[in-house]
């Protein structure tokens, strides 16, 4: 079908990234969702033609190797996302989560990267179009 693949690589990250080497071909793309792996992986997952998806886990203070993951990355490659209902960030943790709250981890990521979070949101939302071919 040509589409994105999601993947939710919740304590897999070995498989998940051994099963997609296998499997690698030249139109296989997709979205690691809700990231929660290693740059180390990460970096494997570029190669394969991947984004790299993160959600409030990445705003949480203790976080602190998910946000060097997330500072590291190259901006092509950075999505933003709730995963609502769950993982709602700070100020909010503990409460039912929703879309209006991506902002947040467009807050923090822009934060990562040293830029003003209207140009992460601008650039997110690039790559959004772009892993799933929307045109303007």
């Amino acid at each position: 079908l040509d589409l994105p693949i999601i993947i939710h690589d919740r304590d897999a990250h070995g498989d998940t990234l051994r099963i997609l080497q296998e499997e690698a071909h030249p139109r296989l793309r997709g979205i690691l969702h809700c990231y929660s792996g290693s740059y180390e992986m990460a970096a494997e997952l570029l190669k394969l033609g991947f984004y790299i998806s993160f959600s409030g886990t990445v705003v949480f203070p203790k976080s602190t190797k998910l946000k060097d993951v997330a500072r590291r990355l190259p901006l092509d490659r950075l999505l933003i996302e709730t995963d609502s209902p769950y993982l709602t960030p700070p100020p909010f943790r503990g409460r039912r989560n929703d879309p209006t709250r991506v902002y947040y981890v467009a807050e923090e990521l822009a934060r990562l990267h040293d830029m003003p979070v209207e140009e992460m949101i601008e650039t997110t939302s690039r790559n959004a179009k772009a892993i799933y071919r929307i045109n303007d």
